[in-house]
């Protein structure tokens, strides 16, 4: 069912025009004021197809309404807007659509045509919102297929070096817990993960022979290890979806001091994702069993990330790195332990998991109190609307639960009604059913003006909403 809240202060107006459209099955609210839109919208979960907004209202008028509505962050921004208005200047006209408004339409309204106009644009809006999705969803799994053949070719990769199998995968993990520890977001933690599964990908060009050698390397053959780097980028720079990819295979042996290769940068000219690896490469070449040695003692291989601060490593990582040194007291964090393989297992298992096409409920979410996530997910749709409802609804709380206290204050029932109705509708929409409850009770309170009911309840109805706002946090 279509759902349009009507906007108008003139009764008369309002009720011709939500007869129209109920007749039509399409569900209506009506508010007589740009003001009571604003507290009616904040928050709200799930928002209305389309706001129908009479352009001359007292106090606050349709167009000021319009750039209040468009200046939130919220998602309210986005409801389609209809202007309806009996003015003949075609300036008005201009500038409601100056401010974004999607159509105009003159009173005295035409049934037919405004039933017309309501349903065009509402099914355009859902049919817009339905492409977005299907673009991300092959995104998603675009990118996820992308995931598999990165690893697999990782695996191709360590396959070359008998001595070092799984190295990609470490150095990917330690990247990644690097990243995250830096405050990396979930996507960017993706990216130097499949960075880092990457970073030798141009040892294809190098003979096995060379890599699996266990004796000193001549002059020519270490040249050759050292064309990897350039040979990586001349592979990854031509996957034009992912450009990062060549950053972490063309520059994780640079140095911050300049003496790496295969450009010599140094400092910050070195992207810092490379940073990033080239600190995590280190650390699981001097702990893991090589052609040419067995992997080092734990205490050595801090000293040498120590020895490297500022002149191999750059500092932030480097000591990011040292840290998780220090909690691993066991040593458990190198090649071949039951730790390094979970971690490897579960950064590879994460980075999916962002990429399915599924959103999953987090463990904390399914168990708040007051909270029934069945009842939001199946009044939303999906998990991931549900979701994204919830951060609408959880974000609000601040702002709304203010406007409510204040309205109380000033004596001013009417907006408190509005604002208590517009919750109730929201809390049942995210499963918060106790919540919603009580607000209905109330908006009920103050459609009757009983004073003692509100102010005897109100108080536990914000103690509600904003214990939840810190349970959601």
């Amino acid at each position: 069912m279509y759902w349009v809240v009507v906007v108008d202060d003139d009764n008369d107006n309002r009720e011709h025009v939500s007869n129209v459209l109920t007749k039509n099955g399409i569900k209506v609210t009506k508010l007589s004021s740009g003001e009571e839109l604003l507290n009616y919208v904040e928050g709200m979960v799930p928002l209305p197809d389309l706001i129908l907004l009479d352009v001359i209202m007292p106090g606050m008028n349709g167009f000021e309404t319009l750039e209040k509505l468009r200046e939130r962050p919220d998602p309210e921004c986005t409801i389609p807007v209809i202007f309806f208005t009996g003015d003949e200047d075609i300036g008005t006209e201009t500038r409601a659509l100056h401010l974004g408004a999607v159509d105009f339409i003159r009173k005295p309204v035409v049934p037919d045509i405004l039933n017309l106009r309501v349903k065009r644009t509402i099914e355009f809006e859902r049919l817009h919102k339905d492409l977005a999705k299907e673009v991300e969803k092959k995104a998603r799994e675009n990118t996820r297929l992308t995931l598999h053949v990165v690893q697999t070719l990782a695996e191709a990769i360590d396959a070359k070096d008998t001595y070092t199998n799984g190295h990609s995968g470490r150095v990917a993990a330690y990247s990644k817990e690097i990243a995250k520890r830096y405050g990396y977001d979930e996507t960017r933690q993706d990216e130097i993960y499949m960075m880092g599964l990457l970073h030798d990908v141009g040892k294809i060009g190098v003979p096995d022979v060379i890599i699996n050698k266990t004796s000193r390397l001549t002059d020519e053959e270490f040249a050759e290890i050292k064309k990897h780097p350039v040979v990586g980028n001349k592979i990854l720079k031509n996957i034009k979806e992912m450009p990062k990819l060549a950053f972490g295979a063309r520059w994780h042996h640079e140095r911050i001091d300049g003496r790496g290769y295969p450009d010599g940068l140094k400092g910050n000219e070195i992207p810092e994702e490379a940073r990033i690896i080239a600190v995590a490469d280190a650390y699981d070449a001097m702990t893991s069993n090589r052609s040419y040695r067995e992997l080092m003692p734990q205490a050595k291989v801090r000293e040498q990330i120590e020895k490297g601060k500022g002149t191999q490593f750059d500092e932030r990582f480097a000591d990011i790195m040292l840290g998780m040194i220090d909690e691993d007291t066991e040593y458990n964090m190198h090649e071949g332990t039951v730790k390094e393989t979970d971690l490897r297992e579960k950064s590879s298992e994460e980075a999916i998991q962002h990429m399915d096409e599924h959103a999953a409920l987090p463990d904390e979410l399914l168990k708040l109190e007051g909270l029934d996530t069945d009842l939001g997910i199946f009044m939303c749709g999906d998990i991931e609307d549900y979701l994204e409802a919830l951060k609408v609804f959880a974000d609000s709380i601040p702002l709304k639960s203010e406007k409510i206290e204040n309205a109380l204050n000033d004596g001013n029932i009417e907006t408190y009604t509005t604002l208590v109705h517009s919750l109730k509708s929201s809390a049942r929409t995210v499963g918060a059913s106790d919540l919603s409850e009580l607000a209905r009770m109330l908006e009920l309170a103050g459609k009757n003006e009983d004073i003692d009911t509100i102010k005897a309840e109100t108080p536990t109805l914000l103690s509600m909403y904003r214990a939840l706002e810190k349970r959601l946090k």
